[in-house]
């Protein structure tokens, strides 16, 4: 059993949907698939980015803790 997809809508200036309207064509898929197949790409893309980002940062620790918050200094009480 497959999971229900979620609708997604945007809109795009015409030369840019006629461009993407051939480009589907040509890869003799529908346009609504082929924007799946473009989209689900670059999230997978983004996300390997981000992980790599967080693994070769991770060894960088948390620097700026316990600074003073930026106006604040000079608050009674605090």
């Amino acid at each position: 059993m497959s999971l229900e997809l979620k609708d997604v809508r945007f809109k795009l200036n015409p030369a840019d949907h006629a461009a993407l309207s051939v480009l589907a064509e040509v890869a003799d898929a529908d346009i609504g698939e082929f924007v799946e197949l473009i989209v689900t790409r670059e999230l997978a893309r983004r996300i390997h980015a981000a992980k790599v980002i967080a693994e070769r940062t991770a060894c960088w620790g948390t620097s700026g803790i316990g600074r003073e918050k930026p106006g604040r200094a000079g608050r009674d009480g605090e």
